[in-house]
């Protein structure tokens, strides 16, 4: 199961979505899948918006076993 924290952790930053959106080349609705988890980023979008928000990769989707 796949524990999404990027809605917190843009929430808690100091860029905002639109500013996010922008430097991403992403559309609005395409940042709001990814905090719902309706799709995911690519690697290289992964590794770039973690760069950006200053966090690693695992802080924003994390991998957990199902019990």
């Amino acid at each position: 199961m796949v524990t999404n924290n990027l809605a917190k952790i843009i929430k808690e930053s100091p860029y905002k979505r639109p500013y996010i959106e922008k430097y991403m080349g992403i559309s609005r609705n395409t940042l709001s899948n990814w905090c719902r988890s309706v799709s995911y980023p690519s690697i290289p979008q992964l590794l770039k918006l973690a760069a950006l928000l200053n966090v690693s990769m695992d802080d924003i989707y994390k991998w957990e076993e199902e019990k």
